[in-house]
């Protein structure tokens, strides 16, 4: 039988297995964008014998955009802890009789058991990327691309330096990436609560650190986000300077946080998503020689469902993003416009 629960009373109530295999599916991370984002989680799940045996975590979202099922909002990823096929099934049928008008959407990077099940169609993939640090430093160094060893020592020979940050640092860094997301992307940056969540579960308790870069003149010109999570290193957020891009900072910055995770002794760094059309990042990930993968899109909607087509949404995009717009205007939407993005 599949029951359900919300997430605090699950964490408190259930020992659910597999919270710490990865970083979006830890008890910090909902704590990150439940503090961010307030969304509503739940757990459903399947118990035998006293013990969980399949769960999976989901955000139901409910606004004038859509009704959705997510498993899960605003993560990379989110592989449920499923015992097989059968169980997927009965958690589906589930799903289902709880939400007969709601479409259901699952990113699914290591869970085949969801895409076999037949209660899916897929619907998109984008590129994932996760680098072996287990070699030694001199092994990882002529493992990187040509291009990559080059573009760190430009860095190095322009004068840029690289040291971990302190939280009141914590704010140029936003203010670069909201610049660049705005100006070079024509898209909104996460709210600034988004990252000071993730400095007070994370950085603050030494499972995380920025990472700036800074021209001769000491202006910071880019930064990482790296979080912790068991032996792995995530390179959560990476931005830049768009006027400054000579410097070739993120190179620098990527292999100086490689070198730090194998002071700590981590064994990987996961790079994150990468949309297909976005060949500029794929070509760095690749020259840094981590392997590739997929992060599969699927999902499922009733007969009937009507898709919509966030015109609203597309509309306060385009008008907060103008070149005319005054940066902080735009970082004053994003707050609003951040929590239908889930």
């Amino acid at each position: 039988m599949v029951k359900t629960l919300k997430l605090g009373q699950a964490l408190k109530t259930l020992q659910l297995p597999g919270l710490d295999k990865n970083l979006f599916s830890s008890k910090e991370w909902f704590n990150v964008i439940t503090c961010a984002y307030n969304p509503k989680i739940y757990v459903k799940y399947i118990e035998r014998d006293g013990k969980i045996d399949s769960y999976i975590v989901y955000t139901k979202v409910y606004n004038f955009l859509e009704w959705k099922i997510c498993v899960l909002s605003y993560c990379d990823y989110c592989d449920g802890y499923v015992k097989d096929i059968g169980d997927w099934k009965l958690l589906f049928e589930s799903l289902t009789q709880d939400f007969p008008k709601y479409r259901i959407a699952i990113r699914s990077l290591r869970d085949n058991f969801v895409r076999e099940c037949g209660c899916f169609h897929e619907l998109s993939r984008e590129y994932f990327h996760i680098l072996d640090i287990r070699p030694d430093i001199d092994t990882l160094w002529s493992n990187v691309k040509t291009t990559f060893r080059q573009k760190v020592r430009q860095a190095s020979k322009k004068g840029v330096t690289v040291r971990i940050c302190n939280e009141k640092e914590l704010f140029d860094f936003y203010s670069l990436h909201v610049k660049l997301r705005k100006n070079k992307y024509r898209i909104f940056a996460q709210p600034y609560r988004f990252f000071k969540s993730i400095w007070d579960e994370f950085v603050a308790k030494n499972q995380g650190f920025l990472l700036g870069a800074f021209a001769p003149d000491g202006k910071m010109i880019g930064g990482t986000l790296y979080l912790i999570c068991g032996n792995t290193l995530y390179y959560k957020v990476n931005t830049s300077d768009p006027d400054r891009t000579e410097y070739r900072s993120s190179n620098l910055l990527f292999w100086e946080g490689m070198k730090i995770a194998k002071e700590r002794g981590l064994e990987f760094i996961d790079l994150g998503s990468s949309g297909y059309h976005q060949d500029g990042l794929v070509s760095f990930k690749d020259d840094t020689g981590a392997e590739r993968m997929d992060i599969v899109h699927i999902g499922y909607h009733p007969e009937g469902y009507v898709f919509s087509k966030k015109r609203i949404l597309k509309f306060y995009t385009w008008l907060f993003t103008l070149p005319w717009v005054p940066v902080n205007v735009t970082r004053w939407g994003s707050q609003f416009i951040y929590s239908f993005l889930a």
